[in-house]
């Protein structure tokens, strides 16, 4: 096994870990507590926050850093990689619950420099690779250069007219902007998602194709059995959205990273194989 397949391993593993390490925080604090909070970033404000920070900005790191299993696929992981941080960098407005102002301009500045840091070197090394070889960027890697370029400019536009706004607002556009792109993944494991949206019809999904149509089934389900809730004013309705799709987003990484590293898919296939994930 080579040492990029590994650390790809790895990488997948400690995302799983991440998420392990934010249930047993807020089941802890909930325990302690005896008080469940509204939603899972509700419980920025209690004992448990600095790990609910701590792990979006490392999912996000794991997120941008894995290759996709095709170019759209890595795009969204990207996408909702980015995304993440701010999540946890922005809390959200809590009655009785003080905002830091202050701090949330702070990182969020930071954390858009950083962006654009990487936007303009992956550009610059992009460029170097087209201008080799060619064939850069994809049509999915195009979109994902636009869209973060979008993502920046909204960011950067909204805190100069108006942080106030943004310190109360943010965490629900970032909040949106990590879910979608992670649930568009999931669709595009599936064998029509491979072959229709990310248009590469190389890589067909076959085996666990169902497996994978009937985790998006239930992630639609479990969203619409929320909003249901949430209508009939049951107070936790965000928090069990919340843990029931997260749930569905940990079963999805596990079985994936089980479909990709099958030696026995690889042995039935003359794809050549990947640099990265070790898979064909």
């Amino acid at each position: 096994m080579t040492t990029e397949v590994t650390t790809y391993r790895y990488v997948r593993f400690a995302l799983c870990c991440l998420l392990a390490g934010l249930a047993i925080s807020v089941g802890a604090e909930t325990i302690t507590s005896g008080e469940w909070q509204t939603s899972i970033s509700s419980y920025y404000y209690t004992p448990a926050g600095p790990v609910f920070t701590a792990v979006l900005c490392a999912l996000g790191v794991c997120l941008v850093v894995l290759r996709g299993y095709t170019d759209a696929e890595d795009t969204a992981l990207n996408l909702a990689g980015l995304s993440a941080p701010m999540v946890g960098f922005v809390p959200t407005p809590e009655i009785g619950q003080q905002i830091d102002k202050a701090a949330i301009v702070n990182n969020a500045w930071s954390y858009l420099a950083v962006m654009a840091i990487g936007w303009v070197v992956v550009l610059i090394f992009g460029l170097r690779k087209r201008a080799a070889a060619g064939g850069w960027p994809s049509r999915w890697g195009a979109i994902g250069l636009v869209s973060v370029a979008g993502a920046w400019v909204v960011g950067v536009g909204w805190l100069l007219i108006d942080q106030e706004s943004f310190a109360t607002k943010a965490h629900g556009l970032a909040a949106l902007f990590t879910f979608t792109p992670f649930a568009l993944a999931v669709v595009l494991n599936t064998d029509w998602g491979v072959r229709k949206i990310a248009q590469e019809a190389d890589k067909a999904r076959t085996r666990l194709d169902k497996t994978y149509w009937a985790l998006v089934v239930a992630m639609v389900v479990l969203l619409a059995a929320g909003i249901v809730l949430g209508l009939t004013g049951w107070t936790y309705w965000l928090l069990a959205t919340e843990v029931s799709l997260l749930v569905c987003f940990a079963i999805f990484w596990i079985i994936q990273s089980f479909d990709l590293m099958d030696p026995e898919r690889d042995a039935l296939t003359t794809r050549p194989r990947d640099p990265l994930t070790g898979s064909r």
